[in-house]
């Protein structure tokens, strides 16, 4: 019995020892804050500023592993105690290894921990000139240009014939451009011509037309009389003469039937008198003989007269019938085409002698301004200068290689173009363009330096002389560089390009901080910070600064408000180092 209780203390001894390692081990993390802190920045450049803490927190790490295999073990111990003391022996020995193989593994991170290590990177603030500069690209510019453009009236052929060279300096009414005057000539004559021949068609027309108004009026009032008695020929014949041309042909058949039985009659009555009388029979015979050839006269008359009414009734009427409807409708057509005549013909005649009168006034118009435009078949050189073919624009010369391409002998030219332009040369001036995010820092007055093209050149003081208020294109705006009082070398030339230079800012005593030292705040962008940090303690935490900032300069930016000079900085983002090792379960 008393082996067994001893037995039992022993077990409970044991097992309570790496319980009291750990509390040891707690004490010493509590001892040095510094190492429970979460890292800042790269975790290797804190392990090589901090080596001792590194270390110590590398070995409560080590710790930890041991200490909870302890705890489980504390918590899962058996009722049995008997079997916990027969377990003891096995026990203590895993701890044993556990233990050595974690004394390696801390020795062996402690090198890797000293060589990853670095010091935290800073900048001392301080006082210093800051001067902004804004480069432009510029081009010289002739105050003094006169433009030779080609605007004809109407006019658009235009052949070179003779030319003056590019680059060439001309005095003023020296001739320019010779263009062939040939066709244009040709087509002045004509329409001379043709305007004469127009004026005596519109004078004619001018002498004709009220004769053609009174001709259209008679017309009108003739097919009127004429549409009247075809209406009163149309009413008499159907009331009158028509139905009189069939009574009389009836009456004509009526007649003849009656002679025809008159002859007859009397044919029949001298036979039976004949018969009674006394007379001689050759008597008889030449009165009856009389009377038949009279009675051969009636039944042809009657024939003839019913073959002349049938006639009558079946063809002449009829036709008459078409005839009087067709004159009738004639008469009214007349009539409506005398009426139009008059209110239309008349019109169209002023009107197209209106046009005449129009046209020739065109032509007379196109006369003189092709009178005009032969004037610009020698164009003059309105000044002294130096010829430059094409035009400036915006400093730069636009359509230069196309109209030296073009200002040659049997080439043409094309109409309402500028052909060249005759510059002065002196005085000069700058012209600049600048973008628009730049555009708010120029002013006008601000002293710039001009750099010309040649790399040794002397380099010249100017001053902005205007600044245009809206952009001329591509969202850029003209920039005016007076260069009055500067002495300009003979080879420099309109048409060159310069670098201008403009000082928009120059403090002498700036706070001036790096870029890389500024950091953006996640929530607001327009919200600007510094990490203010500790000089002589690297472990001490960084203090976030708000700035307000100024202009910027490469990669300096000032600092308006937040610092004063001697504030130490830190070059790096603070708050994205890493955080130390955390304890693991």
């Amino acid at each position: 019995m008393k082996y067994f209780i001893l037995l039992l203390c022993l077990g409970v001894c044991y097992v309570s020892l790496p319980v009291t390692n750990r509390v040891v081990a707690e004490d010493q993390a509590a001892v040095e804050p510094a190492v429970a802190e979460p890292a800042s920045g790269d975790a290797a450049a804190e392990a090589e500023k901090e080596p001792a803490a590194s270390e110590a927190a590398a070995d409560a790490a080590d710790e930890q592993p041991k200490q909870g295999a302890a705890d489980e073990a504390a918590s899962g111990e058996s009722s049995d105690a008997a079997k916990a003391a027969d377990d003891k022996p096995e026990a203590a020995a895993k701890d044993d290894a556990a233990a050595a193989k974690a004394g390696e593994k801390k020795a062996d991170a402690k090198p890797a921990e000293k060589e990853a290590k670095k010091e935290r990177k800073t900048h001392k603030v301080a006082a210093k000139r800051l001067r902004v500069d804004v480069t432009l690209d510029g081009n010289f510019v002739a105050e003094k240009m006169h433009e030779v453009a080609l605007r004809p009236e109407a006019w658009t052929q235009f052949e070179v014939v003779e030319v003056v060279e590019h680059g060439a300096e001309v005095h003023e009414g020296q001739v320019l451009v010779k263009f062939d005057d040939e066709k244009i000539n040709r087509e002045i004559d004509d329409l001379e011509l043709s305007q004469h021949v127009s004026e005596l068609a519109i004078r004619k027309a001018e002498e004709e037309l009220p004769r053609q108004e009174k001709s259209l009026a008679m017309n009108a009032v003739e097919a009127e009389r004429t549409d009247k008695n075809a209406r009163e020929d149309y009413d008499r014949y159907h009331k009158i003469d028509r139905p009189m041309i069939v009574k009389s042909v009836e009456y004509s058949l009526k007649y003849a039937q009656f002679s025809l039985d008159y002859a007859q009659d009397e044919l029949d009555q001298l036979e039976k008198m004949y018969e009674a009388d006394d007379l001689t029979e050759e008597t008889e015979e030449i009165i009856l003989k009389r009377q038949r050839n009279q009675l051969d006269f009636a039944k042809f008359n009657l024939e003839q007269t019913k073959q002349h009414r049938d006639e009558v009734l079946d063809v002449r009427l009829p036709r008459a019938d078409i005839r009087i409807e067709e004159a009738l409708d004639r008469a009214a057509l007349g009539l409506a085409r005398a009426r139009t005549a008059l209110a239309v013909d008349l019109t169209r005649a002023r009107y197209e002698l209106e046009q005449q009168k129009e046209s020739r006034a065109k032509s007379l118009d196109r006369h003189a301004k092709l009178l005009a435009d032969r004037g610009l078949m020698q164009i003059k050189a309105p000044a002294d200068g130096i010829v430059y073919y094409g035009e400036c624009t915006d400093g730069e010369w636009s359509g230069l290689a196309s109209m030296i391409a073009k200002l040659k002998p049997h080439n043409s030219v094309s109409a309402d173009s500028v052909l060249m332009t005759i510059v002065a040369r002196r005085p000069l001036r700058v012209l600049a363009k600048v973008g628009e995010d730049k555009r708010p820092d120029l002013a006008v007055g601000q002293p710039a330096r001009i750099v010309p093209p040649k790399e040794d050149a002397e380099r010249f003081d100017a001053r902005i002389k205007t600044v245009s208020a809206v952009p001329v294109g591509g969202n850029k705006f003209h920039v005016d560089v007076d260069l009055t009082g500067s002495e300009l070398p003979e080879w420099l030339v309109a048409g060159m390009s310069c670098k201008v230079k403009v000082t928009v800012y120059d403090k002498a005593d700036a706070l001036v901080v790096p870029k890389k030292a500024v950091q953006t705040d996640e929530d607001d962008d327009e919200l600007k910070y510094v990490w203010l940090v500790d000089p002589e303690d690297d472990a001490a935490k960084a203090e976030r600064r708000d700035v307000k900032l100024g202009k910027t300069s490469g990669d300096d930016v000032e600092v308006l408000n937040g610092l004063r000079e001697g504030d130490v900085i830190s070059l790096e983002d603070e708050s994205k180092k890493a955080e130390p090792n955390q304890d693991k379960d």
